[in-house]
C-alpha cells in the first residue's frame, strides 16, 4: 500500500511540472500579441493628430473663402485659395485611407490572435479538466487526511501536506488563469467590433469629403472658365492700368526733371555769386550731363539722413500689405502680357490715410484720371512720389515730416480696392521701395 503511494505521489509530482512548464509558456504570445497593438495605437494616434490639423486648415481656408465671395466677383485670390483647398482635402481623403487601412491590419492582427487565444484558452481548460481528473482519480480511494496519515514517517508527511498545498495552489492560479484568458478573449472581441463600427465611420467621412473635393473642383473649374472667359476683359483693363502707369511716370519724370533744373540753376547762380565775391573764376559744369544735381548743405545732408534710413522708412499708411511689386512681371494668369510697376502697391483699409515716409519738402501735386491726386516729396537727391489720394492735404512747398498725413486713399470702384501707390526715386532713377520701407 504504501509502495502504491510513493508511486502515485512521483507521478503526481511530475504531472504538476508539466502543467506549470505550460503555464509558463502560455504568455510568451501574449507578450508578442500587446507589442503589435502598441504600435498600432501610436499610428493611430499620429494619424488622429493630422486629421484634426486637416480639419481645422480647411475651416481656415473656408472662412477665408466666405470672406472673399462676400465681394460677389470670381477672382485669382478665389482660385488659388480653392486651389490649395483642395490639396488640404486630398490629404484629408488620403489620411482617412490611411486610418482605414490601420484599423484594416488591427482588425487582421485581432482576428488572428482570438483564434490563437481562443485554442489556448481551450487546451487550458483541457488541461485544467485532465488535471482535475487525475487528482482526484488518485486520491479517490483515500481522502487527503487518510493521504498524510498513512506517511511512514514525519518528514514524508511534511512532503505530502506541501504536495497537497502544491496543488490546491496551482489550481487556484489555473482558475485564475483561465478566467483572465477567457475575459482578455471575450474584450478582444468586443475591441474587434468596435473597430469594425471605427471603420464604417471613417468610410462615411471618407465618402463624404470626396463628395466635398468633387464639389470644389467643379467649383475651381468653373471659376476658372469665367475667369477665362473675362480673359479679354482683363488684358484690356491690364492693358489701360499699364498706359497709366506710363502717364504717371512721364508726369513724374517730369515734375522731377523740372526740379532738378531749377535745383541746378539755383545752385549754379549761388556758386557763380560765391566766386564773384571771393574773386574767383565761375565754376565749370560737368560736359556731357545735363541731369546733375548741385546740392546745397542742407540738402545734402537730408540725402545723407534719407539715404541712412534704407530698410527702416515707415510705411505710408499705418497698416497694409503689398499687393504690387517693383519692377515688370508676367500677369498671374495672362500668359504673355506684362504689368509694369514703378513702385509698389500697398493695400490698406477703407478710410485710411497716406502719409510721409520722410522729412522733406513738397514739390509738386497734380491729379490724373486712373490715378487720382499724386504727391512729389523731395528729401535732397531722393524724391517718394504717393498716388491715387483722394483729396491731399498738402500743397507745393509745403514742408512736411515723417508720418504726416497727406490725404485719404481712394478706392477703385472696379474691385473695391483701397490702394496706395509708392515710389522712390534717386534723381531719375527708380528704387525698389520695399528695400526702402521696414518690414511689417
Amino acid at each position: 500500500m504504501n509502495e502504491q503511494i510513493h508511486i502515485s505521489f512521483g507521478t503526481r509530482h511530475r504531472l504538476i511540472s508539466v502543467l506549470l512548464l505550460l503555464a509558463l509558456l502560455f504568455p510568451a504570445g501574449i507578450l508578442l500579441s500587446q507589442t503589435s497593438a502598441q504600435s498600432n495605437k501610436q499610428k493611430k494616434e499620429q494619424l488622429e493628430l493630422q486629421m484634426k490639423k486637416l480639419h481645422k486648415e480647411i475651416a481656415e481656408m473656408e472662412k477665408r473663402l466666405a470672406e472673399t465671395s462676400s465681394q460677389k466677383k470670381e477672382n485669382l485670390e478665389q482660385v488659388e485659395m480653392l486651389k490649395e483647398k483642395i490639396k488640404k482635402r486630398e490629404a484629408l481623403i488620403t489620411n482617412y485611407s490611411n486610418q482605414i487601412g490601420n484599423l484594416d491590419n488591427n482588425i487582421v492582427e485581432t482576428k488572428k490572435d482570438i483564434d490563437v487565444e481562443s485554442v489556448q484558452v481551450e487546451k487550458m481548460k483541457k488541461d485544467y479538466a485532465q488535471m482535475l481528473r487525475q487528482t482526484y482519480s488518485t486520491l479517490a480511494l483515500q481522502n487527503q487526511y487518510t493521504f498524510l496519515i498513512s506517511s511512514n514517517s514525519f518528514n514524508e508527511a511534511i512532503a505530502r501536506y506541501n504536495y497537497l498545498k502544491r496543488i490546491s495552489d496551482y489550481r487556484h492560479q489555473q482558475a485564475v488563469d483561465l478566467d483572465n484568458s477567457i475575459h482578455r478573449l471575450e474584450g478582444k472581441k468586443t475591441n474587434l467590433e468596435q473597430s469594425k463600427k471605427n471603420k464604417l465611420s471613417l468610410l462615411e467621412s471618407q465618402n463624404e469629403q470626396k463628395e466635398k473635393l468633387e464639389n470644389e473642383k467643379e467649383e475651381t473649374d468653373k471659376m476658372i472658365s469665367q475667369l477665362s472667359e473675362k480673359e479679354k476683359k482683363m488684358k484690356k483693363y491690364v492693358d489701360e492700368k499699364n498706359k497709366a502707369v506710363q502717364a504717371l511716370n512721364s508726369k513724374i519724370q517730369k515734375a522731377i526733371e523740372d526740379e532738378i533744373k531749377q535745383a541746378r540753376k539755383k545752385a549754379e547762380d549761388a556758386a557763380k555769386k560765391k566766386a564773384i565775391a571771393e574773386g574767383k573764376p565761375e565754376p565749370v559744369k560737368p560736359k556731357g550731363r545735363t541731369e546733375y544735381i548741385l546740392l546745397s548743405p542742407k540738402d545734402q545732408e537730408m540725402s545723407k539722413d534719407f539715404a541712412g534710413n534704407k530698410g527702416k522708412l515707415p510705411w505710408p499708411v499705418a497698416k497694409g500689405a503689398i499687393v504690387g511689386l517693383f519692377g515688370k512681371h508676367e500677369h498671374s494668369t495672362l500668359k504673355g502680357v506684362f504689368i509694369e510697376n514703378n513702385g509698389i502697391d500697398i493695400k490698406a483699409s477703407d478710410g485710411v490715410n497716406g502719409r510721409a515716409i520722410f522729412n522733406g519738402t513738397v514739390v509738386s501735386v497734380f491729379t490724373l484720371p486712373t490715378t487720382q491726386t499724386c504727391i512729389i516729396i523731395k528729401h535732397g537727391e531722393y524724391f517718394s512720389v504717393y498716388s491715387n489720394i483722394a483729396a491731399a492735404t498738402v500743397k507745393t512747398n509745403d514742408n512736411v515730416i515723417t508720418k504726416q498725413i497727406l490725404g485719404a486713399l481712394s478706392t477703385d470702384k472696379s474691385d473695391a480696392q483701397t490702394k496706395i501707390h509708392l515710389e522712390i526715386w534717386k534723381g531719375k532713377d527708380k528704387l525698389n521701395p520695399a528695400e526702402w520701407i521696414t518690414a511689417n
